[in-house]
């Protein structure tokens, strides 16, 4: 299979690349082939696949088992077609429709759905808790929604730890995005953080641990408080970056890699 390596003319060929990336991932899988080409089908393609599924297009890592869809205010087609197709759904923590298409859970909202409401796709990506994560794909047009420019960049070394969502959540939904920042850090070992974070993380984050009820926490990491507030710290210890150039060169960002056949 052949490799493309990361681009140097600009950020228009590098989205373009990973479009391609989170198309192919998602028809690689059935259920989430056949999901989204129902939905396609139903909202003419005006929908956004968000978050995760293109964190892992972009770092060259196949989708997982959720996919995170956002549609415009207003508009229910998507909804609907689910619930014409008898597709059963909960409420996840943020009371947003959670569906399971077989073995593929669907989390899909509005902006106006996304904690205190937000009147686009874009401003809610603002909002996400990882800068790596703030990044969409809108079907019909193939545009990537990138508003932190992350694709352009040669070389991704830093998670982009966003702040100004971390600073307004409550200490348990600071928890809640401490076990989601561990997790992928886990999955991505070439991210390193950055002295400023690492002291953020230990004096904010780390006595919210210790302060926090693990009672409603227990199924997001079952070993315990305890023991992910020694994995917490040991893993800021172990990624702190001494260089603070994000773009170095010893750590690049996997290749994408082009369609079979290419």
């Amino acid at each position: 299979m052949a490799l493309i390596p990361p681009r140097q003319d600009g950020k228009a060929s590098s989205h373009q690349e990973l479009s391609s990336r989170v198309r192919r991932i998602l028809a690689e899988r059935f259920d989430s082939s056949s999901a989204i080409e129902a939905l396609e089908n139903a909202t003419g393609g005006d929908m956004y696949v968000s978050g995760g599924a293109v964190r892992r297009a972009l770092f060259g890592d196949k989708l997982s088992g959720d996919v995170d869809i956002m549609v415009p205010n207003g508009d229910s087609r998507a909804f609907d077609e689910l619930a014409r197709l008898k597709v059963q759904f909960t409420l996840n923590s943020n009371n947003h429709h959670r569906y399971r298409w077989n073995s593929l859970q669907i989390d899909l909202f509005q902006p106006g759905e996304f904690f205190d409401g937000f009147d686009n796709v874009e401003a809610v990506l603002r909002f996400f808790d990882l800068k790596i994560n703030a990044l969409s794909l809108h079907l019909r047009s193939a545009r990537i929604l990138d508003p932190f420019g992350l694709v352009s960049k040669e070389y991704i070394t830093d998670p982009g730890i966003n702040w100004a969502r971390w600073s307004r959540m409550s200490s348990e939904n600071v928890v809640v995005l401490a076990i989601r920042f561990t997790k992928i850090m886990h999955e991505l070992p070439n991210l390193s953080i950055s002295k400023e974070d690492a002291t953020r993380l230990l004096t904010n984050v780390l006595p919210a641990i210790q302060k926090a009820d693990w009672t409603n926490l227990q199924t997001r990491y079952p070993a315990g408080k305890d023991a992910f507030k020694k994995l917490f710290g040991t893993l800021i210890a172990q990624r702190l970056r001494e260089k603070t150039n994000e773009l170095c060169p010893d750590s690049p960002r996997p290749p994408f890699e082009a369609p079979n056949g290419g």
